[in-house]
């Protein structure tokens, strides 16, 4: 265990133990919680841990806001998923009792997210639990507790998730592979992997590395990971994201980049919402941009943007303005109640004053 994450992980692995123990005697269910617009480190985090947590006797399942992207199949989770909103026996137990099968929801985590209202519509059930702890990383957080843990120093949520799970272990007297199996192992390189563009940004730190060996060592595979969350795209995918980049607009002076992407643009490329994620990190990695920002319209009206900087320009604090957060260069939000062209024109005239 790498020293400076030492107290926080054995601190966070005491109470998952504690929790264990628990939820037996309550005949409980725990739910992992994670951010709506789900990525590789949410969606990472939340199945690392589950699967860490079943492997230790407790029933858990990650409570999703939306359905798992396409391209993350290939991680194998889909039995460790619950979706709160489906129109299912199940499900509707959920909303009208808090029962899970035959088990009563009494406790909550929550993992590369810690406000209830970033959650989508399973917010509101994160907030009635009274048994919470959070993981997360994000520099826009201050939220500061015993059943919380905070570093926005490091690489990801994932990262977080691998110290508690080897401090849990330790605490049990068991080896981590008790408890981070070949599929915990996949799940958490991926959201490394992910928030670190496969270890080029910054976030990327030795203790990051270490652990991402470790991993591999434990059955992640890093090239699987990266092939299907950076490379394998849909013909529908490339040529959205081709003609996104294609309309970009470079602003003062060429250190602002900006793309707008209409719903329009979806249905003419018959491509899914998560068409240009790979478009804001290419506007920001070009020549002399300091920030880019991407605006995708979705079929219910709601527009979420990414924004991605490099040194100098605040992420998370722009992305704040519009109830949004994240980390200092990438961050992001959603915007309901707008019309796309507007919201573009608000966006680029409060950039081009802060630049």
């Amino acid at each position: 265990m790498i020293e400076k994450y030492k107290a926080d992980s054995e601190r966070i692995g005491r109470q998952l133990i504690d929790m264990a123990a628990a939820l037996k005697k309550e005949n409980g269910v725990c739910l992992i919680f994670l951010h709506k617009s789900v990525d590789g480190d949410c969606v990472g985090s939340a199945c690392g841990l589950c699967e860490a947590l079943r492997r230790i006797g407790v029933e858990a399942y990650v409570a999703m806001p939306e359905e798992l992207p396409e391209n993350m199949n290939f991680l194998g989770v889909s039995g460790l998923l619950f979706d709160v909103t489906a129109d299912t026996e199940v499900a509707r137990a959920f909303r009208e009792s808090g029962m899970v099968f035959d088990r009563k929801f009494t406790r909550a985590i929550a993992v590369d997210i810690s406000e209830s209202n970033r959650m989508g519509a399973c917010g509101e059930y994160f907030d009635k639990c009274p048994n919470k702890i959070i993981i997360d990383h994000h520099a826009s957080v201050s939220l500061r507790a015993d059943n919380i843990w905070i570093d926005p120093e490091a690489s990801s949520a994932c990262e977080l998730v691998y110290y508690v799970v080897c401090s849990a272990a330790k605490l049990l007297g068991q080896p981590v592979s008790a408890l981070a199996d070949r599929l915990c192992a996949g799940c958490l390189i991926a959201g490394m992997v992910t928030d670190t563009g496969r270890f080029t940004y910054k976030n990327t730190r030795p203790e990051t590395l270490v652990s991402a060996g470790e991993l591999m060592a434990l059955g992640g595979d890093i090239s699987a990971v990266c092939y299907n969350l950076f490379d394998l795209k849909k013909k529908s995918k490339f040529r959205l994201s081709a003609a996104a980049r294609s309309k970009a607009d470079f602003l003062c002076g060429g250190r602002f980049a900006i793309s707008v992407v209409p719903y329009s643009m979806f249905r003419e490329y018959g491509a899914e919402s998560d068409g240009v994620d790979d478009v804001v990190s290419a506007l920001r990695d070009v020549d002399g941009v300091e920030v880019a920002i991407v605006l995708r319209e979705l079929e219910n009206g709601e527009i979420r943007a990414n924004v991605r900087s490099n040194d100098g320009f605040n992420s998370a604090a722009f992305a704040g303005l519009y109830g949004g957060g994240g980390h200092l260069r990438a961050a992001g939000f959603t915007v309901r109640g707008r019309k796309i062209d507007a919201l573009a024109d608000e966006v680029m005239e409060r950039v081009e004053k802060l630049l």
